[in-house]
């Protein structure tokens, strides 16, 4: 009875850093330019973000939107800043849930709306 208690403890952690493991790779591959697919032609019309491996985030071209830092927990990509208003900032979070993340490209929901990110190179 203890053996097969020991055993499952060994399984239990292998799968919990095989996890571990899987979350850390997804975590990497989030760093860098995020830029939202047909947002547009010109540098100007371009909207996106920037995830750095710091934990600081960034916007891209939306002005009323300031970016300042990010987490992922679990599938969810969550970036907080300030919401800029005529004279005034009000705090901001935005939380996407990660569907799909790549080298390339980022799939993510927000408010049950899809939004498709291609890593700007």
């Amino acid at each position: 009875m203890k053996q097969r208690i020991k055993y499952l403890l060994i399984l239990l952690s292998i799968s919990a850093l095989a996890i571990q493991g899987c979350e850390e790779k997804r975590h990497l591959k989030l760093f860098g330019s995020w830029i939202l697919e047909g947002s547009g032609k010109t540098s100007k019309e371009i909207k996106g973000f920037t995830l750095g491996k710091n934990g600081l985030a960034s916007t891209i071209n939306e002005p009323r939107h300031h970016y300042e830092r990010w987490v992922l927990k679990d599938n969810n990509l969550i970036i907080e800043g300030k919401l800029i208003g005529d004279s005034c900032f009000t705090p901001l979070s935005d939380t996407f849930y990660v569907e799909y993340v790549s080298k390339e490209e980022l799939i993510v929901f927000r408010n049950e709306i899809k939004y498709h990110y291609i890593k700007e190179q």
